[in-house]
């Protein structure tokens, strides 16, 4: 790992500082995460794109014609809304 400063807008560091308090991480933690998350959106993982690129509308209903028509069960229910 290598360590870096930055200089941050007051306001920036601030919700950063509360969104890291909401999700019960290290403010550190958070940056990481966010950054890496920001690099897999501007730099895709190529491997994945020719994935991606292989699939097809009816592969996928091929596919999901396989998965049983039944009610979930109610812990694996989506929330009303």
């Amino acid at each position: 790992m290598s360590a870096i400063n930055i200089e941050l807008p007051e306001s920036v560091h601030q919700k950063a500082k509360e969104l890291a308090k909401q999700k019960a991480m290290p403010l550190e933690r958070l940056m990481v995460v966010a950054l890496i998350e920001k690099l897999a959106i501007m730099f895709p993982d190529e491997k994945l794109q020719q994935r991606a690129q292989r699939g097809s509308d009816a592969g996928f209903d091929d596919f999901m014609n396989g998965v049983p028509d039944v009610e979930p069960e109610d812990y694996d229910r989506l929330p009303p809304k």
